[in-house]
């Protein structure tokens, strides 16, 4: 389940490099500081999630948000916070934005 916060509006920035995919189910590959676009099919504003892509224990979190850890743990990361390790083992892991 996506969650509002995790939504990013048309005419926005993107603060994240990756793929993206509109309310409309289209994906685009975008850059860190774009400009979330329009729906490229009907040309009307729209929003965009964050598609899945992996976050390692220790790196910098780009955008604030829901993630969800490889053994299923939610945690909420803000800007600028570092991907924790596995809340159950303590290990390195690998996050991903929550859909």
């Amino acid at each position: 389940m996506a969650h509002f916060s995790d939504h990013h509006h048309s005419g926005k920035t993107v603060m994240e490099s990756g793929q993206y995919v509109d309310a409309g189910g289209t994906k685009q590959e975008l850059s860190q500081g774009d400009i979330f676009p329009n729906c490229p099919n009907t040309g009307k504003a729209t929003t965009w999630t964050h598609a899945s892509h992996v976050h390692r224990t220790g790196e910098t979190v780009m955008e604030s948000g829901h993630y969800i850890d490889a053994d299923g743990e939610h945690v909420v990361l803000q800007q600028g916070e570092k991907f924790p390790s596995c809340p159950k083992t303590g290990q390195s892991i690998t996050w991903t934005h929550e859909q």
